[in-house]
């Protein structure tokens, strides 16, 4: 009798031991986002799609705001913001509900490979701030990708003119540089090398338009170490580095730009209409937009390297007196500006759009909020980059076309607040594109 009695008080015991702890659970489930933080009036910022911080209360200035990746804020009171980042934005995983009171942030430094739905003013204006590679976005990425100035004006990779001639003969390196392993792009950039290539030598290392192999130092990870002090040793012993971005956006400059002038090789450059306004100086790049045909910017390539001194002229930055390599104020006014911390790192960035979010919710409260247009991310319809023209054969037009239905019909469904079918939606846009409703 004993023993029975022992038993069932034990199993009592248990069963209100697991009780208790089910109920804390779903205290915890249930009330989640009031146990992350203690102070009630700290607004909430919500990353839908995780990226910046996480569980975080953070200090901006006179401003604070709490952090997370945690979606059971997306219904609390304190939620003020959500986040997203453009690679990860996805129309089937979005918020089910759009409040006016609960602004949008985008943060995105890629080309509309990543996300074409994103060039369409449709897609933009569901965003109230932006940080983009757009000067015009409230926390601008353009210069994300060069180190510094420092690195900007150092000799520590530059080749004199007369030991790269040299190298030409004796390593029988060409005049001309070019690597890329992605060939496939909406700027169409393979079509003018491969155009390029009858009319000057060009060794062409990566998997496009591949003509020259590298040597066994790189030849297995090369992508992995295009900043190893040895792979830029060797971009540097070539005159000219071809630097064609993905995609042709206004302030859209990556490291294809940056690599070639911190080694003093000067890039023959496509991409962004705008990039002439970043450079060091006046001649620090040459534009193939600047020519007519790929002929003539191939003559005169020949005659830079048959002449010394007009080569240089676009090596002002690493020849002038320290004082004078760079002579771009719209350059430098920008780099005095970034982020503190590492300069180049992408963390610092995200960093100062979180603060410039969280400064937004607490200082202008009650005010109209800003809307993102295209001017923050303004990326035309690609065209060949020969003649100018839409061709096409590059299907990246199409992709263009039909995601222009795609940002007509998801600002419908956010506005309206419908719930997104992934089947569906993509049968509506394909139907509006076939109908020519966009």
């Amino acid at each position: 009798m004993m023993v029975r009695k022992i038993r069932l008080m034990f199993a009592i015991t248990i069963t209100l031991g697991i009780c208790i702890i089910i109920f804390q659970l779903c205290l915890l489930l249930y009330d989640s986002t009031k146990l992350s933080f203690s102070d009630d009036n700290t607004p909430v910022i919500l990353w839908w799609t995780p990226f910046g911080n996480n569980n975080q209360v953070k200090t901006c200035g006179s401003a604070k705001c709490y952090f997370t990746y945690n979606r059971a804020f997306k219904n609390n009171t304190r939620l003020k913001s959500i986040l997203f980042y453009g690679s990860d934005f996805r129309i089937h995983d979005l918020p089910n509900w759009r409040s006016n009171a609960i602004s949008w942030g985008l943060l995105h430094e890629e080309s509309p490979r990543n996300n074409p739905i994103l060039v369409h003013e449709k897609a933009l204006n569901l965003f109230n701030y932006s940080s983009t590679f757009s000067r015009f976005s409230d926390v601008p990425l353009t210069l994300l990708d060069l180190p510094g100035l420092e690195e900007l004006i150092a000799t520590s990779y530059y080749v004199p003119t007369k030991e790269k001639s040299v190298f030409m003969h004796t390593e029988n390196l060409a005049p001309v540089l070019y690597i890329q392993s992605d060939c496939d792009t909406a700027s169409d950039r393979d079509h003018y090398v491969i155009e390029l290539m009858k009319h000057i030598r060009i060794d062409s290392y990566g998997a496009c338009v591949n003509n020259a192999q590298f040597d066994d130092r790189f030849k297995n990870n090369y992508l992995d170490i295009l900043n190893n002090r040895e792979f830029l040793s060797f971009v540097a012993k070539y005159k000219f580095t071809i630097a064609f971005e993905n995609a042709v956006c206004d302030d859209y400059v990556t490291e294809k730009l940056w690599r070639p002038l911190v080694v003093g090789s000067v890039p023959i450059y496509y991409g962004s209409p705008s990039f002439k306004d970043w450079l060091p100086n006046n001649k620090s790049a040459i534009s193939i937009l600047d020519f007519a045909s790929p002929v003539e910017l191939a003559n005169f390539l020949h005659k830079l390297v048959r002449d010394d001194s007009a080569y240089e002229e676009y090596l002002s930055h690493k020849l002038n007196e320290r004082d004078y390599r760079v002579t771009n104020n719209r350059l430098l006014h920008a780099l005095r500006k970034r982020p503190t911390g590492t300069i180049n790192e992408f963390a610092n960035y995200m960093e100062a759009f979180e603060c410039f979010v969280c400064e937004q919710i607490q200082n202008n409260r009650g005010l109209k909020t800003s809307i993102v247009t295209r001017k923050q991310y303004n990326c035309p319809l690609p065209r060949d980059p020969i003649t100018g023209e839409i061709s096409k054969r590059n299907w990246w037009i199409q992709q263009w076309n039909i995601e222009k239905c795609g940002a007509k019909l998801l600002a419908h469904y956010i506005t309206n607040n419908i719930s997104i079918n992934r089947n569906h939606f993509d049968e509506q846009k394909i139907n509006m594109y076939d109908h020519n409703e966009c």
